[in-house]
């Protein structure tokens, strides 16, 4: 004992704390740190096995300018999340191009270290124990892949950070570090880490400022299924998937066999899978993972099918404009979503836009519709926009597995415009003109409000195919059938009520009345009063309500004042006004029992 009281006194007092602190709790094995953080034993065969998420990056310098107080230097932020000391040497970070390698240096369990410029090492040592590295990646002001790997190429761990995490947008402009919230959870991403809450910019070498409780709760599972051909194709998570090929006999394709998966991705998240039984053209195919395949979190994939086929040559007609926002409201997002109406498998990054403008005779630049290979299956839809979450908001009735986020949109005009849509020979497959004018004319204003197809298969040039979305369905349905979408039936021009009596008592049994409307034509407007038997008012329902040839109108029970109304007999009078000018009443009767 008195060998080792000898040993530390020739280290400064910091260190001799932190050795002392980690010897009497076991995990030193015997070593002994220098400030530096290299260690003095030959025990080397101590350390233990490591694995994925032990040591994981905690903190992200990207942009250190405008300085705060912190070095105006690039630094990575290393934590040991593992409960044993862990050598890092012949270690490498890399961002996909450029990587560096790890000296002999060994951090210890729940520590953290600084990684840096090697000429920038002397900035940052009065923050902590810090390793400059020879070929430090250059840290983009925007996002990059950036991943850690052991001396044998096992990833340990990985993120592809975005600007988008500051989570605020005065921090955004340089200063301000990227931390991690909860190092449990080290594969959860974006939604885990956010801007420095120090007043100092950053918190390198220490417990990161956004420190708590952030559980990873949900893995969406699959994003993509792509051929690359008839025996291969490409499957994309949204999560890092620890060896997916061990999980082998847990994914399967319903029509084919796979007989081997393989990632060359350095965050795991995409994979190839090669096929024991060729695709063929013409047929959909379904790759389901079962429950055993999780997230590092150990969560089921809430996504875990996915359809997809090889895909065909588009041709003209194949896809077709079916919905456009051209004048959303102020700081939000265009869309245009599209409709495959064949029994065809098409390439989504085969497709070109552009717009065009009239007047002068001019094109845009090309857009592909987008820069990934995704199968747009028969009677399929895509929408595209340059802000999807915001999208997903303002619209309920979207479907958000069909809405992708891009770069840009070709110019779309508040008032007017001309799209058309290419393949890559930019052969013209579909083309639409547009104006404020094509919306329904009783609306006091357009903006927020989507054009959407009255007919599936409609001509997308012909105008008399347009119609506002309608109320009922928030202005827009992006993804999903449109709700002006007719069809014709045998049955438009009816009322239908749930029940001819509601019991209001909260007990799940006719508790309320539905008031479900077959129409015709795509602009109803529809008012709904209820009276009571003697003809006295009790409350309005619907009030001029915009809606397309299907509607449906919940009335609860309650008078105007939202109070239950009394026991009794109530008429319901339902008035339509259609945009032919015809206006059509039904009178029904309703019975309230309390």
């Amino acid at each position: 004992m008195n060998k080792v009281i000898l040993l530390v006194m020739l280290m400064p007092v910091t260190a001799f704390g932190q050795v002392m602190e980690n010897f009497e709790s076991g995990n030193l094995s015997g070593r002994i740190q220098s400030p530096e953080g290299h260690w003095n034993t030959d025990n080397t065969n101590a350390l233990s096995e490591v694995g994925p998420g032990d040591i994981i990056i905690s903190e992200i310098m990207a942009d250190p300018t405008p300085v705060v107080t912190l070095p105006a230097k690039e630094f990575i932020e290393i934590y040991n999340r593992a409960d044993f000391a862990i050598d890092l040497k012949g270690w490498s970070l890399s961002d996909g191009k450029t990587s560096c390698t790890f000296p002999e240096r060994i951090i210890l369990p729940g520590a953290y270290m600084i990684l840096c410029q090697l000429q920038d090492t002397g900035f940052f040592k009065n923050y902590g124990i810090t390793t400059g590295l020879k070929s430090f990646p250059a840290l983009t002001n925007e996002g990059k892949i950036l991943f850690l790997s052991d001396n044998t190429s096992k990833l340990i761990h990985g993120i592809k950070y975005s600007s988008d995490w500051y989570g605020d947008i005065l921090k955004e402009g340089g200063g301000w570090s990227l931390e991690i919230i909860d190092t449990g959870y080290p594969f959860f991403q974006e939604g885990n880490w956010h801007a420095s809450l120090s007043g100092e910019g950053g918190t390198p070498g220490k417990v990161n400022s956004v420190s708590g409780e952030n559980p990873d709760n949900i893995f969406s599972g699959i994003e993509n299924v792509f051929p690359d051909d008839s025996n291969t194709i490409q499957v994309s998570l949204s999560e890092t998937v620890i060896s997916l090929d061990k999980n082998l006999n847990n994914v399967e394709i319903k029509g084919s066999k796979i007989i081997d998966i393989s990632s060359l991705d350095p965050l795991m998240q995409n994979y190839t899978a090669f096929l024991g039984e060729p695709l063929h053209h013409g047929n959909i195919y379904t790759l389901t993972a079962g429950n055993e395949v999780t997230d590092f979190a150990g969560n089921p994939m809430r996504r875990n099918e996915f359809r997809f086929g090889l895909p065909d040559r588009v041709q003209k007609g194949d896809i077709l404009f079916n919905e456009l926002l051209f004048n959303p409201f102020p700081g939000e997002s265009d869309y245009i979503e599209f409709y495959n109406p064949s029994e065809r498998i098409i390439d989504a990054s085969d497709l070109i836009l552009v717009s065009v403008n009239d007047e002068l005779n001019d094109t845009s630049s090309i857009v592909f519709v987008l820069n990934e290979n995704r199968c747009i299956l028969p009677r399929n839809y895509i929408v595209i926009t340059t802000e999807r979450q915001a999208l997903l908001e303002r619209f309920s009735a979207s479907d958000p597995d069909n809405i992708f986020e891009v770069s840009y949109l070709p110019s779309m005009p508040d008032d007017k415009g001309h799209l058309i849509l290419y393949d890559r020979k930019l052969e013209k497959i579909d083309e639409v003109i547009y104006d404020e004018g094509m919306h329904y004319s009783l609306l006091s204003g357009y903006e927020g409000i989507s054009l959407e197809k009255v007919r599936i298969n409609g001509l997308s040039a012909d105008r008399s195919q347009w119609h506002s979305a309608s109320e009922v369905s928030g202005w827009g349905t992006p993804g999903a059938p449109n709700s002006v979408l007719s069809e014709e039936t045998e049955s438009r021009g009816r009322v239908l009520f749930s029940s001819t009596r509601i019991t209001p008592d909260n007990d799940g049994n006719e508790d309320f009345l539905v008031i479900d409307l077959a129409l015709t034509g795509p602009g109803n407007i529809i008012s709904v009063t209820v009276f009571d038997e003697t003809g006295n008012f009790v409350k309005k329902i619907a009030d001029n309500m915009l809606a397309g040839p299907e509607a449906f109108i919940v009335w609860n029970g309650t008078a105007d004042d939202e109070k239950l109304v009394d026991t009794g007999i109530y008429i319901i009078l339902i008035t339509v006004f259609d945009d032919t000018g015809k206006t059509r009443k039904w009178k029904k009767v309703c019975t309230v029992i309390r």
